[in-house]
């Protein structure tokens, strides 16, 4: 029995094999020898059979052809490498009245608005009669949560003082910088008739279930008059007024440009002192600062009513970059920043550090023995004179004394630890006298000023060194002059 079993499994096998799997395997190896060329080829049409007729719901319509995306819905691809080259092919573009390259570059971050962005800036430049200054003024105001601010000036008939048009950057791994907002200045924006910006806003559109019809053809002849506004991000916003960042790039390009008395206007004399900012002025002149080009402000802090600012310099004259904080600070979202705080100490170490390569010694600005700061005038050894670089110390301060009779300054003058002390007493009144000549020549009346004299009594660093030797460095900063603003 077991032996039929097994003759009658061989049986089975036998026909497995010769009537399907022998037949499989030679059909693969006639499709292997067939060339490649061949291979390509269709086969021979069968005859056609006939045509059974099928019901209509049994034959699916074509697939309908797959639109073909519009340039506003499609990504460009800039490639702009640095946030500069941006904003100039921004200008360029606006110079040229290529608004649609220019909707593309403000869209870039969401393409479906690049048609309303091209309207609304065709708008700001042909009916408005903006105009876009050259592409060396565009500058980088500085970093802001992470996106870089360019800022491209623009200037309207009849207005003298030039407004800015801000524009926010970030990078993208794909397509390099793009810009991802647009802010107004508010005097431009109050002006723009109401599609234009609407049309930049995030409206809602018709959904597919609430198609337009009679009943609701108000909204497709609006569309029909301006460019439609999409659902997305807002790219264009309105300046309410000044922002932290615009204020405090504003404040460092008076002190750069050495402009005292516009420089004041930014800061609350009550919580700076006013010889900060002077010596704040005489540093950047003297040692010939001007902004990091990139990233030259930084927004630390950014709240609505603080802000915290780092401002990164950089002297090719001293071969330094170095940097100081900004506090800035209102009352109100309604209100205007000032500067409430001016840390200095990173950048009065690098001059101080630096300043013997002008020949300048030391910092302007020392804290005074009976509290407070003062300004300094530095002098050579048993000399009385005045350093050449004191003369733009000097006018600041007859700056302020001029603009109120009422106010008065005091001048302590010092001397290091050589010589007797009457010899010191008498060189360091000197000293301060001379300070005082200046003044007067420079139309302060003498009636504001009072002279001291303190000898080698307030030294502001040792005359000797630990093992008794003697500091050549250290007496150069003990001979000087403080101004000590008395208001």
């Amino acid at each position: 029995m077991p032996v039929v079993i097994v003759g009658l499994a061989l049986l089975v096998a036998a026909l497995v094999f010769f009537f399907i799997t022998k037949p499989a395997l030679d059909k693969k190896a006639a499709l292997e020898s067939v060339p490649v060329k061949d291979a390509m080829k269709p086969a021979p049409n069968p005859a056609p059979a006939p045509a059974t007729p099928a019901s209509p719901k049994a034959m699916p319509p074509p697939p309908a052809p797959a639109p073909t995306p519009t340039p506003a819905a499609t990504a460009p691809s800039f490639g702009f490498a640095r946030p500069l080259d941006l904003g100039k092919e921004m200008t360029r573009s606006l110079a040229a009245e290529d608004f649609a390259r220019a909707g593309s570059l403000a869209a870039a971050s969401d393409p479906a608005q690049a048609a309303a962005a091209a309207a609304m800036l065709e708008k700001m430049v042909k009916q408005l009669g903006a105009k876009v200054g050259g592409e060396d003024q565009v500058e980088i105001l500085g970093l802001v949560e992470n996106k870089t601010r360019l800022a491209l000036p623009l200037t309207l008939p009849g207005q003298p003082n030039p407004l800015r048009l801000q524009l926010d950057l970030e990078r993208d791994e794909r397509m390099g910088w793009k810009i991802t907002r647009l802010e107004l200045p508010r005097e431009l924006a109050a002006a723009l008739p109401a599609p234009a910006m609407t049309a930049t806003a995030a409206a809602p559109s018709p959904t597919p279930s609430a198609p337009a019809t009679a009943g609701n053809n108000t909204a497709t002849k609006a569309s029909s008059a301006a460019p439609a506004a999409v659902p997305g991000k807002k790219i264009f916003t309105v300046a309410e007024g000044s922002d932290a960042l615009s204020f405090g790039s504003d404040f460092v390009r008076a002190l750069l440009r050495h402009d005292f008395t516009e420089a004041r206007k930014y800061v609350d004399e009550k919580k700076v002192p006013t010889e900060r900012l002077a010596g704040l002025c005489i540093v950047f002149e003297e040692g010939r600062y001007e902004f990091k080009p990139t990233k030259p402000l930084i927004i630390t802090v950014a709240n609505p009513e603080v802000s915290w600012v780092i401002a990164q310099v950089q002297s090719p004259s001293l071969q330094q970059s170095t940097e100081f904080g900004l506090e800035l600070q209102r009352s109100g979202l309604d209100q205007p920043w000032r500067v409430v705080g001016l840390n200095l100490s990173e950048i009065l170490g690098s001059y101080a550090a630096s300043a013997s390569k002008l020949g300048v010694p030391y910092t302007p600005i020392v804290k005074n023995p009976s509290g407070g700061e003062s300004l300094a005038l530095y002098f050579e050894y048993d000399q009385a004179q005045l350093h050449p670089r004191a003369q733009k110390q000097l006018e600041i301060v007859a700056g302020l004394l001029k603009s109120d009779p009422g106010k008065k300054l005091h001048i302590t003058g010092h001397t290091d630890a050589k010589g007797t002390d009457d010899y010191n007493l008498r060189l360091s009144l000197s000293r301060a006298d001379t300070v005082k000549k200046q003044l007067s020549a420079l139309g302060v009346s003498e009636s504001q000023i009072i002279t001291t004299a303190a000898g080698k009594a307030q030294p502001l660093s040792p005359n000797q060194k630990a093992d008794g030797s003697d500091d050549p460095e250290g007496r150069s900063k003990n001979r000087r002059a403080e101004i000590f603003l008395d208001f």
